[in-house]
């Protein structure tokens, strides 16, 4: 079978018209809308919904409204029609699918090789897909998402960096250099930090600019609850940071030596965890004393509180136990014995899940029988696969998520190569998703619909790209709301004359586990070539089941090159993509190519 090409058009960019916000009265609420395109062709629109009631003028709080945008087929079409499209989109009915979707998220598996698997959830986990798989230089140990959810930051301890992604885009765009051995980040407003073998690295989360801060080996970290104050373990000392500056206010010396460290809003203070002495130290950041040494049961593998920040609990999985220790007396007051190597707790509002290496099954607790001195812990478990769920990761990431179909948890099966959704209050898992052969080592949702910002104002920024009218529905359950607003993406924007990629030389097949140069040109219409910067290319095995994205290097005659090793047999989708010529992402020309 020899190789072949499709080029078909770019869809036209198209900006959106600017509108004062729009406004309607429904069931005694007031809804106003307003939708604001990005500066360039291609950026996300800001979308914003506001919900007041009309009688008392409160915003309404608290809500989880969701938003479609479905494309006019005809103007003259009536309004009630996009009425009658929420209970189609509600349904995840196939051939009532909304055009843009403001409620995705996507799910992130942090896998055990050099990569993250981002993965659709389609309807509920009825169905889902691989979307991208972002490639990392080492095996990926702990990640923070921005709170605008627009970054994500990943320590890689085998590389010595920070990787930097885009979540919209779904590609890698930087690597920042760090103290050797990065594990454990953590975030406040402006600066993301990481804790490697030197002692701190600071990241500016938007111009990726770093300071070192030679503090010595920094075991765990852990920033108060208004990112004021930054505490490091190194060595025998609790070193206290200001999170702002950088600058070291204080240094606690202590009869230990953590490694573990959380931070506890009811008691103000820092908890810091000597896991081989079995000891959890109490420190005050603003008197910077030690305040309470409490004794525990050696091995513990962490020490996270639960919301409140009262009650924090301990995994033991040396011992397979669970103790509860309360900050409000600086003691353990309860315990549980809980086999099969407990290892990381996670939380929702209602329950606290234990993670145990060992075991299929998570262990649940009700937050509401924490503290209650002398009474043992009743523990309900369900299953969350069929093998064990194997160790979590020891420096943050977490195996067990809150899902945004909550109350419910997502949680990663390093055997099974599967994640699972548990809604609470099932025995079973309610469904679950492939993570395509590999193994995924801790969990990340990436929420890309609406959120809440000021009170009674929900927003979200998605891309647009197709020109046209589209009825915005706007669906809330409680209260009950269905409202509908035009918007127009107006194509204004000048067309980029996007070049056609065309194959040079191709091979009639490519070899499975033989490295091939596939070279490729990019013509104008007059058969000029093209050349640019910023080239990419994403090659993928159909049906999407294998991905791996790299740079296509130029020859000198205006060119390209493309290395490229077919894991296994099947068909390869080759994308060449450049924002600066108008290759956007997932455009419509591909190569394809066969592997025998």
């Amino acid at each position: 079978m020899r190789t072949w090409l499709f080029a078909l058009a770019l869809l036209p960019a198209g900006v959106a018209q600017a509108a004062p916000p729009q406004q309607v009265l429904d069931q005694g609420i007031r809804v106003t809308f307003d939708a604001q395109a990005g500066a360039q062709p291609g950026d996300a629109t800001a979308f914003r919904f506001g919900l007041i009631d009309s009688t008392s003028g409160r915003p309404l709080s608290g809500l989880r409204p969701a938003a479609w945008l479905g494309l006019r087929r005809d103007p003259s079409k009536p309004a009630a029609e996009c009425k009658r499209q929420i209970a189609g989109y509600l349904a995840g009915d196939l051939f009532r699918r909304a055009d843009v979707d403001l409620n995705s998220y996507f799910v992130l598996a942090m896998n055990d090789e050099a990569s993250i698997s981002v993965v659709d959830p389609l309807f509920g986990f009825g169905g889902s897909k691989l979307l991208a798989l972002l490639e990392l230089e080492k095996p990926g140990a702990d990640w923070q998402l921005t709170p605008e959810r627009d970054r994500l930051f990943v320590s890689q301890p085998l590389a010595n960096k920070v990787a930097v992604a885009d979540t919209s885009g779904w590609r890698v765009t930087a690597q920042v250099a760090t103290g050797p051995n990065p594990r454990q980040l953590l975030q406040n407003a402006a600066q993301v930090w990481v804790a490697d073998d030197a002692g701190l690295t600071r990241i500016d989360k938007r111009s990726l600019a770093t300071q070192a801060l030679p503090l010595g080996k920094a075991s765990g970290i852990a920033l108060d609850g208004h990112g004021e104050h930054l505490a490091a373990a190194v060595g025998d000392s609790l070193l206290i940071v200001d999170a702002h500056d950088g600058r070291r206010i204080g240094s606690i010396a202590l009869d230990g030596r953590p490694q573990r460290l959380a931070w506890s809003e009811a008691a103000q203070a820092f908890y810091a965890l000597d896991m081989e002495q079995g000891r959890v130290f109490v420190v005050d950041a603003k008197q910077r004393r030690l305040r309470a040494d409490i004794t525990v049961d050696s091995g513990a593998s962490q020490i996270r509180f639960a919301p409140g920040g009262r009650y924090a609990l301990l995994p033991n999985p040396q011992r397979n136990r669970l103790q509860v220790l309360d900050a409000s007396t600086n003691s353990i007051v309860q315990n549980a014995d809980i086999s099969g190597g407990p290892d990381q707790v996670s939380f929702t509002p209602l329950l606290a899940y234990v993670h145990r290496r060992d075991s299929e099954t998570v262990q649940m607790i009700a937050l509401d029988q924490l503290g209650q001195a002398g009474k043992p812990l009743n523990v309900a478990e369900f299953p969350a696969g069929q093998s064990a769920l194997g160790a979590a990761p020891e420096d943050g990431a977490d195996s067990i998520v809150a899902a945004p179909e909550g109350p419910a948890v997502l949680v990663a099966n390093t055997s099974d190569k599967m994640i699972y959704l548990y809604r609470e209050g099932m025995a079973a898992p309610a469904g679950g998703f492939r993570t395509y052969g590999r193994k995924p080592r801790a969990v990340l949702v990436v929420d890309h619909g609406l959120r809440e910002g000021r009170r009674g104002e929900y927003s979200t920024r998605m891309p647009v790209t197709r020109p046209g009218t589209y009825d915005v529905a706007l669906f809330a359950d409680s209260p009950r709301l269905a409202v509908c607003f035009p918007f127009t993406l107006a194509d204004t924007a000048p067309r980029p004359a996007v070049p056609r990629v065309v194959a040079l030389a191709p091979p009639a097949e490519l070899a499975v586990g033989q490295p091939a140069q596939l070279r490729f040109a990019l013509l104008d219409a007059d058969g000029a070539r093209r050349e640019s910067t910023d080239l990419q290319a994403l090659a993928l095995l159909a049906p999407g089941t294998w991905q791996r994205r790299s740079a296509p290097a130029a020859r000198g005659d205006g060119s390209y090159e493309l290395a490229f090793t077919p894991p296994q047999p099947g068909l390869y989708y080759v994308w060449i993509e450049s924002n600066t010529l108008g290759l956007a992402r997932r455009h419509r020309q591909f190569l394809i190519y066969e592997a025998k």
